[in-house]
């Protein structure tokens, strides 16, 4: 009878042992995702830059005076579920104020017109923009949904100066498709 209640404790003991290692081996692996997460997130701090960097090659290849995303020769990715902003760079020759507003849009592969109406959050901007000031302006702003059908979306966009003259006509391409299952889970 001794014998048996040791061999339960020894049980008992091993079983807890298993327990803690196991763990033990959770919580760093949880530590270590979180770790890795994080930096992920921390890189995600660099999206303004990566923006201003790719409006400057865009500069450099077409020098207007107004520049957008979406206009280089590959579209722009644009991901269902989030709020996705166009983003334009104007370089000012003077202090003055400008208006850039969505004159037209079109879809193909199942995006259609109705959609991206419902979708458009904000289609004009308005501001004053300083010769220096070549921070990115968000112009327009679109509400794509989680069900929306991946497909190839058009935006043209006219930017006016202070006198109302049209000053640069945008054609941008973008792509609305989908991450994948675990970047959408983690992320």
């Amino acid at each position: 009878m001794i014998r048996n209640k040791r061999a339960a404790l020894e049980l008992s003991v091993g079983t807890i042992v298993v327990i803690v290692i196991a763990l033990m081996f959770l919580i760093l692996g949880t530590v270590l995702v979180r770790k890795v997460m994080c930096g992920a997130v921390d890189l995600t701090g660099d999206i303004n830059s990566n923006v201003q960097s790719e409006i400057n090659r865009l500069f450099g290849s077409s020098g207007g005076e107004v520049q957008c995303v979406g206009s280089g020769a590959e579209p722009v990715k644009m991901v269902p579920g989030k709020e996705n902003v166009v983003y334009c760079t104007i370089r000012a020759p003077v202090s003055q104020r400008y208006t850039i507003d969505v004159v037209d849009y079109d879809g193909f592969d199942g995006v259609t017109r109705e959609l991206i109406q419902r979708w458009i959050r904000t289609d004009t901007w308005t501001g004053t923009v300083a010769p220096g000031d070549e921070d990115p302006k968000k112009v327009v702003r679109l509400s794509v949904p989680d069900n929306a059908p991946e497909g190839a979306l058009y935006l043209q966009l006219e930017a006016k100066n202070a006198n109302n003259e049209v000053i640069s006509t945008q054609d941008l391409d973008f792509e609305i498709s989908r991450v994948g299952f675990f970047r959408s889970a983690i992320c």
